[in-house]
């Protein structure tokens, strides 16, 4: 992961970035941290470094950084949900032609996006599989201005829990019979 943050746009220019600092953190007076900036640095890189860019608690910042979350639901359409929709939907089926699999878009999530000479969007997002059941999955997607979008990854979220799509079928099957059981001891004994 080389993404860090870089810049921050300084509050000489509040006004113009008043609206999209209450968007993203919230009003003014219902901050309750007072870090400084090197403090910040420090707090938002942490946090891209551990999730890789895809969990970042904006709300702890008071300052505006070239990594910031989009705003799904805003009209917006280079950034709005059915962007990231877009992105997801052709991430999932680049997934599923890799893995082999038949994952199914279901919803975005977030998105986070990292400004530098393009876009960097970390995507979170939902899909199914052929059993209905749901997983989260993560794509890194780069746009380069003037330039295609390229997908670097997708891959399911990591550490998340494990479920079995039988578990009733599986639970109510006949358990090994000590006859059909070999013990450790007995497998040993025949490769000596």
């Amino acid at each position: 992961m080389c993404e860090r943050v870089l810049y921050v746009f300084p509050w000489t220019r509040a006004r113009r970035y008043g609206a999209l600092l209450e968007k993203i953190r919230g009003k003014l007076d219902e901050r309750i941290h007072n870090h400084t900036l090197a403090e910040e640095y420090r707090i938002i890189n942490e946090q891209i470094v551990k999730s890789q860019g895809f969990d970042v608690d904006f709300s702890k910042l008071r300052y505006l950084f070239d990594f910031q979350p989009a705003f799904l639901d805003d009209s917006d359409s280079d950034t709005g949900r059915d962007f990231f929709r877009k992105l997801s939907a052709e991430a999932i089926e680049i997934y599923n032609e890799r893995e082999g699999t038949s994952f199914e878009f279901v919803e975005v999530e977030k998105a986070n996006i990292y400004l530098n000479s393009g876009e960097v969007f970390f995507i979170t997002f939902v899909a199914k599989d052929s059993w209905n059941q749901t997983k989260v999955f993560q794509a890194k997607v780069i746009h380069v201005f003037c330039r295609e979008i390229v997908h670097s990854f997708c891959r399911l979220k990591p550490n998340q829990p494990v479920t079995c799509v039988d578990e009733e079928s599986i639970a109510k099957k006949e358990p090994i019979s000590k006859e059909a059981s070999i013990t450790r001891k007995e497998k040993k004994a025949w490769y000596d």
